[in-house]
This record gives C-alpha cells, sequence and structure tokens, in this order.
C-alpha cells in the first residue's frame, strides 16, 4: 500500500378506542367488529372551509343504468383538465370499451391469452385509466350517480375475465384503492397515496404465504413496473422492493429479517390530516366495498390525526422512507438534555473566552502574540487562568438544557491532560482561521493508493497527526501525518529511573532513537523513515469495519467482522484486551467525547456502551428486528445517535433505566431513503446531521426530532463528515468526487430567526453551499478540520478501468 499526499398507542383492537398520552396527538382506531370507524378528533380543530369537502358514499358509488341502448353526455366547460366536449359511450350490446391502464396492466397467462384470442371483441377496445378516471371526475362534480355507477359496474366486469379467482380479491382491491386515491383532489391526494405501498407489499406476502407464487409474481410485476407509482408511491421503498421480491415460498417469509421488521416490529404509522381521515372512514369502513383493504389495515396500519390541514406533498415525501412509515409523534416527547456540561474542565477549556479573544495572535501592539514562547512559568500562569478564574455572571447562569455534571459519571482530567489542552490552546487555538464566505479554508488532500476494494476505514487523531487504516485483511495500519517518528515506551527498567514530578515526564517516557540521525540527510536512505512512520496492528481475524482514537492519542479502538472489538495501546503498538459480547459482526466503534466510554454498534441487532476499565458491557440498546450500523456520541456523553437497516434515527439515553424496564429511544427520526453512513452532532449539541446512501444530508432538531431541513447536491453517496472547530462550517465527502462545505452556522441563524429559505423543507443548494473541491479519481472516506481550521481530506484512488459501486457498504 502506499500513501501519497497532495495539495405507542395500541394496536387496532376490537371494541376498543385508546387515546395517547399526549392530548395534542390523536391516534385512529379501526375496530373489526362495527361498521363505522372510530377516531379521536382534535379539540383544538376549527371547521375550515378550504378544507377539503367530505364526500358522502352516495357521491362515490350511485345506483343502475340502462343496459342496451347506447347513452351520450354532452359535458361543457366542466373540467378544465380534459377538452370541452366528454362523451361517454356504452354500447347497445351492454359491453363498455375500455383499455386497460397503467395502474391496471396485467400480464396475462396462457390460458387467458387462448380466451382473448377466441373472444377478440371484449379486448380488442379498451378505454385508458387515465381518461376513465377523468370520465369518473367530471361525473362526479355534476353529481351523474347512476351513470358512475353503471360506467364502474361494466368496467369492473370485464376486468373481472382477465384475473384468477386466486388473486381476484387482491387486483380489485389494490386497484379499487388507486382508482379512489386517483379521485381525491391534488391538494390531498398525496395523503391516501401513502397506504398503498404497505397494502401492496402485505398482499404480495398473503399471496406467498397461500402458495400461489405464480399469481403473487404476477402481481408484484403488475404494479412494480408501473412508470406512474415507480415515480411517486414506490420511489422512497426501492431498496425494500428488491428485498420482496426474492421472497418466493413461504420458509423464506419465515426467516426474512425484513418481514419480521415489516409485520412483527411494530405497524405501519400514518399520519393523516382530520378530512382525510373522514373520506377514508366512509370508504374503508362505510361502503364495505372491500373488505379485503379494511382488514389489512386492521391488522398492520396505526393511523395518527394531524392537526390542521393537509401537509404538502414534499414534506410528506421528505418524512416518509421507514421500513414502519413516520414516527409517532409520542416518541419524540420526551425531555432530551443537549445542552454542554459547562462544570466539567474540558468544557471550560475549550469554551475559555480569554484564549478565544487572542486570536489575533502575532497581531498585537506588543508584538508578543504568536512569538511568545511557551516557558513553564508561561504555562503554569495560563494554567491559573483557567481553573482559579472569577466565574462571570454568564459562566454562572444555569442552562436548563445541559445535564448535570453527576448524570452519567465521567472521570476529570488529569493533571498532565490539562497542561496538553492548555498548550494546544496557545499553541493552535490562538492561530485559529476564521472561515467566512470570503474567507474559506485551504484543503489538503492524501491519497490512498492500491486501496481500491481492499481499504474500509479510515481514523485520524484528535491533533492530525496520526492516521489508521483498517483493511480487509483484518490489518490496521498506523501512520505519522508530521514525519515525526512512531517512538515506542521505554521498558520497565528505564521507566523507574524517570523523575515522577517533571512535568515532561510523559514525554521522557517514549524512546529516542537516534541510531539512524548520522545518515538523515541521505536522499537515498528511506528505510528509516517507513520504519519509524508506519506500525502495522496485527490481531483480528476478520475484516476491519471501525476506528476510533482517544483525545490524548494513547489508545486506539478496532471493530472487526470477527464479532470483537480490540483496544490498542499507541504507547506499545500492542493489544490490551479484547472485548467480547456481540454475536455478529460489528459495523462501528467509537470514543466518547472525554475518553473513558465508548460505544459499538452490531449486525446483531444492537448497540453497546462499554468502558475501557471494564471487560462486560455497561449498557445493551435493542432495535428489534434491524441491523445497527452506525452511531455518534453527542458531546455531553450522555446520549448517542444510532441509524440502523429500517433506515430509522434513533437517539438513546446513556442513564440506567429502572429495574425490569428495557432501554428505548427518547428520539426517532425517519426520512433518508437508502441506508445511512454517518452521523455528527452539532458542536452544541442541538442537531444530529446525518448523510448515507440516498445523497441527503437532513440536519435534525434533537430538542423535538423534528426535520430542520434537508441539504442536496451531491450525486452520490456521502460518507464522510466534519464541522469546523467553531461549528460554523459544514463539510461532507462523497463517492462523486467531490467535496462540499456548507454555511452550516448562516443556516441555523436563519432557522432561529424564522428566515431559513426553504422550499418545503429542502435547502437550495446555492443558498448555504460555499465551495465544491473536486478530485480526479478519488472517492473521499474521511473528512477532518485541525485545530487551526485547515481542512484535510483523505480518499482512495479508483483505477480508470474500475467502476464505482455503492451498494456494499463502506464504514468509515
Amino acid at each position: 500500500m502506499h500513501f501519497s499526499s497532495s495539495s405507542t398507542a395500541s394496536p387496532l383492537s376490537q371494541n376498543q378506542i385508546s387515546n395517547t398520552t399526549n392530548s395534542n396527538n390523536n391516534v385512529l382506531f379501526v375496530p373489526s367488529n362495527t361498521s363505522k370507524m372510530s377516531f379521536i378528533i382534535p379539540n383544538n380543530n376549527n371547521n375550515n372551509s378550504s378544507q377539503q369537502q367530505i364526500v358522502s358514499s352516495s357521491n362515490i358509488l350511485s345506483a343502475t343504468s340502462n343496459s342496451g341502448m347506447t347513452t351520450s353526455i354532452n359535458l361543457n366547460g366542466i373540467n378544465t383538465q380534459t377538452n370541452s366536449t366528454s362523451n361517454i359511450s356504452l354500447s347497445s350490446s351492454g359491453q363498455t370499451s375500455q383499455t386497460r391502464s397503467p395502474f391496471l396492466q396485467r400480464p396475462a397467462t396462457d390460458q387467458q391469452q387462448q380466451q382473448q384470442r377466441t373472444t377478440p371483441s371484449q379486448s380488442s377496445q379498451q378505454i385508458p385509466q387515465e381518461e376513465f378516471m377523468k370520465i369518473l371526475r367530471v361525473l362526479q362534480d355534476n353529481n351523474m350517480t347512476e351513470s358512475i355507477e353503471t360506467l364502474k359496474k361494466e368496467y369492473q366486469s370485464l376486468f373481472n375475465k382477465t384475473t384468477s379467482s386466486v388473486s381476484e380479491p387482491y387486483f380489485n382491491a389494490l386497484d379499487g384503492y388507486i382508482a379512489y386515491v386517483q379521485e381525491q383532489p391534488d391538494s390531498g391526494r398525496h395523503e391516501f397515496a401513502q397506504l398503498i405501498y404497505p397494502l401492496f407489499v402485505h398482499m404480495y406476502l398473503d399471496l406467498v404465504e397461500k402458495d400461489h407464487l405464480e399469481e403473487a409474481q404476477r402481481f408484484f410485476m403488475t404494479y412494480v413496473k408501473n412508470t406512474l407509482l415507480q415515480a411517486t408511491v414506490f420511489a422512497s421503498h426501492k431498496d425494500d422492493l428488491f428485498r420482496i421480491k426474492s421472497l418466493v415460498s413461504k420458509e423464506q417469509i419465515a426467516q426474512s429479517e425484513y418481514v419480521k421488521s415489516f409485520r412483527h416490529n411494530g405497524r405501519y404509522w400514518i399520519k393523516l390530516c382530520n378530512a382525510s381521515l373522514e373520506l377514508l372512514d366512509q370508504f374503508l369502513i362505510k361502503q364495505q366495498k372491500y373488505p379485503l383493504l379494511t382488514k389489512i389495515v386492521q391488522a398492520y396500519f396505526q393511523l395518527e390525526i394531524n392537526d390542521g390541514s393537509a401537509r404538502n406533498a414534499e414534506t410528506q415525501r421528505l418524512l416518509s422512507g421507514g421500513r414502519l412509515g413516520e414516527i409517532k409523534t409520542e416518541d419524540n416527547t420526551n425531555r432530551m438534555y443537549f445542552g454542554l456540561l459547562r462544570d466539567h474542565d474540558l468544557t471550560r477549556i475549550l469554551q475559555h473566552k480569554s484564549i478565544l479573544a487572542s486570536s489575533a495572535g502575532g497581531d498585537n501592539e506588543d508584538g508578543a502574540g504568536d512569538d511568545q514562547p511557551s516557558t513553564s512559568k508561561n504555562r503554569k500562569k495560563l494554567k491559573k487562568d483557567f481553573f482559579n478564574q472569577r466565574q462571570s455572571k454568564a459562566s454562572l447562569k444555569v442552562d436548563p438544557n445541559a445535564p448535570q455534571l453527576t448524570r452519567i459519571p465521567i472521570p476529570e482530567l488529569r493533571e498532565h491532560e490539562r497542561m496538553d489542552l492548555i498548550n494546544t490552546f496557545q499553541e493552535d487555538y490562538s492561530r485559529m482561521l476564521k472561515i467566512t464566505p470570503d474567507n474559506l479554508p485551504s484543503c489538503c488532500y492524501y491519497t490512498l493508493l492500491n486501496g481500491y476494494l481492499e481499504i474500509n476505514c479510515l481514523e485520524i487523531s484528535e491533533d492530525s497527526t496520526l492516521l489508521a487504516v483498517g483493511g480487509k485483511n483484518s490489518i490496521i495500519y498506523v501512520y505519522s501525518l508530521n514525519r515525526q517518528k512512531l517512538s515506542t515506551m521505554k521498558l520497565p527498567h528505564e521507566l523507574e529511573r524517570l523523575d515522577k514530578s517533571n512535568e515532561h515526564v510523559y514525554e521522557q517516557m517514549m524512546t529516542n532513537d537516534d541510531s539512524n540521525n548520522n545518515n538523515k540527510d541521505d536522499p537515498n536512505n528511506n528505510d528509516s523513515d517507513i520504519l519509524h512512520n508506519q506500525r502495522i496492528l496485527c490481531g483480528h481475524t476478520g475484516p476491519i469495519y471501525g476506528l476510533s482514537m482517544s483525545r490524548e492519542k494513547w489508545f486506539l479502538l478496532s471493530c472487526s467482522e470477527d464479532c470483537t472489538i480490540r483496544l490498542w495501546s499507541l504507547l506499545t503498538w500492542t493489544c490490551l484486551i479484547t472485548f467480547r459480547g456481540h454475536t455478529q459482526p460489528v459495523f462501528d466503534v467509537q470514543f466518547g467525547p472525554f475518553g473513558h466510554y465508548f460505544a459499538s454498534c452490531s449486525l446483531d441487532k444492537t448497540a453497546r456502551l462499554w468502558c475501557i476499565e471494564h471487560a462486560q458491557t455497561l449498557r445493551i440498546f435493542t432495535d428489534g428486528c434491524n441491523d445497527m450500523e452506525a452511531l455518534c456520541f453527542h458531546p455531553n456523553s450522555n446520549y448517542i445517535a444510532t441509524s440502523s437497516a429500517d433506515r430509522i434515527l434513533k437517539i438513546w439515553d446513556l442513564l440506567e433505566s429502572k429495574e425490569g424496564q428495557q432501554l428505548k429511544p427518547i428520539r426517532q427520526m425517519s426520512g433518508h431513503k437508502l441506508n445511512v453512513c454517518i452521523l455528527k452532532f452539532s458542536k452544541d449539541g442541538k442537531y444530529l446531521i446525518s448523510a448515507g446512501y440516498d445523497r441527503q444530508i437532513m440536519i435534525w432538531d434533537c430538542s423535538n426530532g423534528s426535520l430542520v431541513t434537508c441539504l442536496l447536491g451531491h450525486t452520490d453517496a456521502v460518507f464522510s463528515m466534519d464541522l469546523s472547530r467553531d461549528g460554523s462550517i459544514l463539510c461532507t465527502g462523497s463517492v462523486d468526487f467531490s467535496i462540499r462545505i456548507w454555511n452550516f452556522g448562516q443556516l441555523i441563524k436563519d432557522k432561529d430567526d424564522g428566515k431559513l429559505d426553504t422550499v418545503q423543507r429542502v435547502t437550495p443548494t446555492s443558498k448555504y453551499e460555499l465551495v465544491t473541491y473536486r478530485t480526479k479519481r478519488t472517492s473521499t472516506t474521511l473528512i477532518h478540520f485541525t485545530r487551526r481550521n485547515l481542512l484535510l481530506g483523505f480518499g482512495v484512488f479508483i483505477p480508470q478501468n474500475e467502476t464505482i459501486t455503492t451498494t456494499t457498504k463502506t464504514k468509515n
């Protein structure tokens, strides 16, 4: 490998109506033995004339019509979307001329094709579905109920001749509901369309479970090949459709993790406005036209009433995509302490105003800014300023959103850690670059050669001096980025001779190999650099999926396909302990912001909290039937965020629950259409940023779990993300050979001021995107801001003859 650098409500039950704990959230329950759908109406809803008119059953279905005669109806100036004159003809023989619509086209069996050849008069002329629906709308607008009923009956009678007796109820029910959706006004049609996909999936699974494989496959292909459904209903579920198509037997359904997640992990949650719910009540319960639909809704659906009018279609599209629909409102009502721990030494140092105010550096009048030597006397004075300063009124003000320091036991910093942080401020943070639209950061990009399809993950130290690379060959490579030798700790008998009171004792603990200093100027002597600037860590027996380095660069965590997590010492370059507990490959691991704790997630559907001082798991967070794929720590170390195979983001509280109670997430967020690859909390802990294979960068408000906005711009999967040191700039890296920089600080400011310029919650790219850096053939796997806000990029070079694939999961 070469390395180069370049510039819950209760389920639907019988005779039961339950209400949620929140009075503002209303949940619909469908009783199975009543003729009317019961639901809870919000107390604060006002009857608005602008809402959809509730159509009675007499306006949807009509009575009879005379057969044996030709009827011509002239409708002038009624429907502006059709011709000014519309003619509807029923032949004297009682047959209706019609053509199967894109919704209702089905592949015919051999027997059906033979019947069509013997009776060409019945199928030679058919009414297109779009024209058929336009005719129904015109008739409904004119209250021509008898004509509507006759047309529907004739159309359905001819349609039934091309279906088998087994799949006929399924085709009729789904086609009937699709036709009903098309009848709805454009302003609310998207709300009813939410039910089409889950209805389709449950019907297909029912046919397979009843051993009607041929009919199930025909049912599946009929609707999946429909271009209109592909562009609307199925657009958010393309990944799941591939899984569904592969289920062709009862045994596969019984063993499928997808079916367990879809059918047994909860009910499909759908949010509708009050007017839409009443219309759906009339269609499913009062009319009782399609009992199969009502049965499926009662068994697998949960309907929630949204306050106010119907949401717009784009907002609903953004929030859809979860395997079980949207998120229940009551799931995000628990309080979350997203504030920072002001009383902890690390937070106090990072937010010390006297250091941040000295960012002018060498511009001071006395000229003693950056060039002032860091002597022992200066460091002691700076330490005194940090920990003995008089607290200001602002610092004494209690943050109501911040947790108590004792809520989660977090150890205080050691003496040498405090001194290192103080030196960091004096040397790096005082020279931090202020990033603005007119002063963008430079980017130093590192390319890894000969690593395509061999490198799984990258990790960089907090001070940007070490790079760790995890590969498929189960080996970890550690490189030095500042050309300093990777030294090793001295032997025990040499450590005993050191003066423990010396403030440089930790530097003296490391060996100083000067054996090759005499030849360091020889340009042909590269063996020394290769030997001392790179280390190899071996121990795992499977590919490395995740790496995490401690803040002080003493430890490195690695997780692997071998179901283990290893803690490596970067002082002795050996494995200190192997953590066992996961029963499946571990996908991600991450140190907490204060060290001490770390978390992992795995294919065994669990995320676990660990401590480096104990070999046993401290907490286990279970996600039912879905694999855990990525995670990140909150800045106050009281929460972790995870993403799972159902594309739902969850935030878990690390506080120990009461005995006997299962740990449940306090926030759930749905909106991604494909798997999420990376998560990141903002510097203040209030926002969660997520990105993945669907190319969307979604920003969530942790206070209530709502979507702030969605950033679009990348043309392929987003694998890497980082925030600048002051939290004002967001940088994302993608497989599309680009790095994009966003003005995150301005976006949040506009959101707080109510000036967020969004179109249906999608932020225009030109509004907050500052610049785009592009590579030639390098897919960005890691992005990192240094302490001085210099941007570092890392990626694997992709050969010219190789095609990029994002179907396999790459951990970073």
